[in-house]
């Protein structure tokens, strides 16, 4: 009994949230509200997902994948859109037939330790932020595809790695998102994994509000016309202008001087150049520390654009685009806010 006890304390978090995802499972059921993963054209992640974020966030972080929550989030609408057991569809990954995990917590986190492995492969490779997401879907072998094929994903070469495994077999696919294809895929894996990934994936154009940024209105819109230029964009280690890409502060060094402020190169330079505050307003600088496993955990090693008490606009390992500052991954790591200043 006392071992029994001991274990549940243990997991006690992942026990509550099981409890009260299975309540709201009931109650979503009775409002006859479940949705149609990858059908339903909302591109929202529904209740049902939403509810298993506590569990998705601490295998993100145990995993080495803490910034990818938002699209592990979307990863699991379109697998199962939080329904059924094997909530992430990953017992295939660890070789066993589909759908043969039973514990939603352990289909997460089997998931997500294949995600990570992808990733890290991709990144080893020096790939770009889809190949993997795609190779979530594919296998490992698609990361080895894009890599002879280019080092960039596109859907061109997920149609071809699909081709080739298939033998050129062809299967109806009645997707919306494959409407522009003729509403078929090889009859391997799904080539449009990714592109069903993205639709849940937030790609707001919503800058805030631009009445209250300190650089003024028209300013603070320039600034977002041009960051938002590179929405979805890969992140790229030292790109600082369009022609390479962008790493988080190159898009910030980069913007800003169209805009007539001059910042010098790195997150750290670049907070140690503002003037703190605390009281952030839309265009302010957003630091974190201890992002980098090479450099001390106390050392400014990110930075963003803040949006609003929810949102900032950076380049990450997720890509470039929105992130939720405030929550998960981020919240660990922020270190204060910064004004930038002539």
């Amino acid at each position: 009994m006392l071992t029994i006890g001991q274990t549940a304390y243990k997991h006690r978090k992942k026990i509550v949230v099981a409890i009260l995802s299975f309540f709201l499972l009931i109650i979503v059921a009775v409002r006859g509200i479940i949705s149609d993963p990858g059908n339903t054209g909302t591109a929202k992640i529904n209740d049902n997902v939403k509810v298993w974020q506590p569990v998705v966030e601490e295998y993100a972080e145990k995993y080495g994948i803490g910034d990818y929550t938002e699209t592990i989030l979307a990863i699991m609408m379109v697998e199962s859109g939080g329904n059924g057991p094997d909530i992430m569809q990953s017992s295939e990954s660890i070789g066993l037939p589909p759908n043969s995990i039973s514990d939603p917590v352990q289909s997460i986190k089997v998931g997500v330790q294949h995600l990570a492995s992808v990733i890290k492969d991709a990144k080893k490779k020096g790939l770009d932020f889809w190949t993997p997401i795609q190779s979530y879907n594919f296998g490992s072998g698609f990361n080895n595809y894009v890599e002879s094929h280019g080092k960039q994903y596109s859907f061109d070469l997920a149609s071809g790695f699909a081709k080739k495994q298939a033998n050129g077999k062809k299967v109806k696919y009645e997707n919306p998102i494959a409407d522009f294809n003729g509403n078929w895929r090889y009859a391997y894996g799904n080539m449009y994994y990714v592109m069903l990934v993205q639709e849940y994936l937030s790609t707001s154009s919503d800058i805030g509000n631009a009445d209250a940024s300190y650089l003024g209105q028209d300013k603070y819109k320039k600034l977002m016309s041009e960051v938002q230029k590179y929405n979805g964009w890969p992140y790229v280690w030292g790109g600082s202008n369009p022609n390479v890409g962008f790493d988080c502060s190159g898009l910030v060094q980069y913007n800003y001087r169209l805009i007539g402020y001059n910042l010098p190169r790195t997150a750290a330079e670049q907070y140690n150049a503002t003037v703190r505050i605390s009281e952030p307003k839309p265009g302010d600088l957003i630091f974190f520390k201890g992002t980098n496993s090479s450099r001390p955990s106390s050392a400014i090693t990110h930075v963003g654009i803040y949006i609003d008490k929810n949102r900032m606009y950076d380049a990450s390992d997720s890509g470039v685009g929105y992130s939720t500052w405030n929550r998960g991954y981020w919240k660990t790591h922020f270190a204060g806010f910064g004004r930038v200043v002539k």
